[in-house]
C-alpha cells in the first residue's frame, strides 16, 4: 500500500471512529443524559481524543483534516436540534416546490457544474503538466561537468568557447526511462522521430556546435551566433540554425533539416541528456518561441573542431523518414 493510500485510509478511519463514539455516547445518554453542556463536553472530549491519537501516529495535517470533518458533522447535527433551523429548512423545501425556484435551482446548479468542471480540469491539467516537467527536468538537465583538457574551440573571431565533459556519464539504460516518460507525459511521442538514444556526453548546443562530442553552456550561444556571422531569417532553409528561447533566455538549439511548402519545418536536435530527434519546429520540450539563423560559413562546428568560416553554407541533405 502506498503512503498516500495509507494516509487516506487512516484519516477516514479516524473520522468514522470519532463519529461512531460520539453517536454511541449520545445514544447511551438518551433523554436522561443530564444537561446539554455535559453532553456537549463529553462529545468534544471523545472526538478530541480520537484526533489526538491520530496526530500521534501520523502527520499533524491529517489530524487537522480529520478534526475539521468530525466537528463539521457534529455542528450540523447540533444545528438540527434547534426548532428555528428545522423551520427554516422546511420553509426552503416548501418554497422549492414552486416551479420558478425549482428550475432556477436546476439552471444555476448546471452552471455551477460547468464552472466547477472547468476549474477541476484546469487543476488536473496543471498537476499533470507539473509531473511531466519533473520528469523533463530529470531527462534534459545537464549532468555535473568539467572543462575538457584536450581540444580547444573558438568562434570565428578567436574567442575561446569552453568545452565541457560529463564527470560521471550515466548509462543509456538509466536515461531511457526518464526519456520515455517525458515523451509520454508531454504527448510528443507520436510527433517525433528518434534518431539516436539518450546520452550525457553532449547536450543540444554541443550537438550543434561541437559535433555531439561535448557539452556547451547556453550562455555561449549568443556569442557564437554573433561572432560566427549568423543573421536572422524569416524563411528557413535546410541547414539553418534554430535557437529556442524561454522568457528571453536561450533554452535550446537545433538544425533545420527539411522545408517543404505547406508542411511543418522539420528540425533535428538533441534534447539535453535525451536522444536526438527529428521533429516539427514547434513540437518539442522547449516551447514555440524560436528564431531561424543563417550564415555564410560552412556548417556549424566551432573553429578548432573542424568548422570553417569560409565558403557558402550548403544546405544539409533533406532527411526523409
Amino acid at each position: 500500500m502506498s503512503l498516500e493510500h495509507f494516509d487516506r485510509f487512516f484519516t477516514l478511519f479516524a473520522i468514522g471512529l470519532g463519529l461512531f463514539l460520539a453517536g454511541g455516547l449520545n445514544l447511551a445518554l438518551g433523554r436522561s443524559g443530564g444537561r446539554v453542556w455535559l453532553r456537549a463536553t463529553a462529545t468534544v472530549l471523545i472526538c478530541s481524543a480520537v484526533v489526538a491519537g491520530l496526530s500521534a501516529f501520523t502527520r499533524p495535517e491529517l489530524a487537522f483534516r480529520a478534526a475539521g470533518c468530525v466537528f463539521g458533522v457534529l455542528l450540523l447535527v447540533a444545528l438540527l436540534s434547534f426548532d428555528w433551523v428545522i423551520r427554516q429548512i422546511s420553509s426552503l423545501v416548501m418554497y422549492c416546490r414552486k416551479p420558478v425556484p425549482r428550475w432556477c435551482l436546476l439552471t444555476f446548479g448546471g452552471l455551477a457544474v460547468i464552472i466547477g468542471g472547468g476549474v477541476a480540469f484546469e487543476q488536473a491539467d496543471q498537476v499533470e503538466l507539473d509531473e511531466a516537467m519533473k520528469g523533463l527536468e530529470i531527462a534534459v538537465d545537464r549532468p555535473p561537468s568539467r572543462p575538457v583538457e584536450g581540444p580547444q574551440a573558438t568562434t570565428d573571431r578567436g574567442t575561446r568557447i569552453v568545452l565541457k565533459e560529463a564527470i560521471a556519464p550515466r548509462p543509456e539504460s538509466e536515461l531511457a526511462g526518464p526519456e520515455e516518460k517525458t515523451l509520454r507525459d508531454t504527448r510528443l511521442r507520436e510527433q517525433v522521430i528518434r534518431k539516436s538514444g539518450p546520452a550525457d556526453h553532449s547536450n543540444c548546443h554541443g550537438w550543434v556546435f561541437a559535433g555531439g562530442k561535448f557539452l556547451l553552456s547556453p550562455d555561449d550561444v549568443d556569442l557564437i551566433v554573433k561572432e560566427n556571422g549568423y543573421g536572422e531569417v524569416n524563411e528557413p532553409h535546410a541547414g539553418d540554425l534554430v535557437v529556442y528561447r524561454q522568457n528571453g533566455t536561450i533554452s535550446h538549439t537545433a538544425v533545420v533539416r527539411y522545408v517543404s511548402e505547406g508542411q511543418p519545418v522539420l528540425v533535428e536536435s538533441k534534447w539535453g541528456s535525451m536522444g536526438v530527434f527529428l521533429h516539427p519546429a514547434d513540437k518539442s520540450c522547449y516551447g514555440t518561441e524560436y528564431t531561424f539563423y543563417r550564415s555564410n560559413r560552412q556548417g556549424h562546428l566551432l573553429a578548432g573542431l573542424g568548422g570553417s568560416p569560409t565558403g557558402l553554407n550548403p544546405p544539409f541533405p533533406a532527411v526523409s523518414e
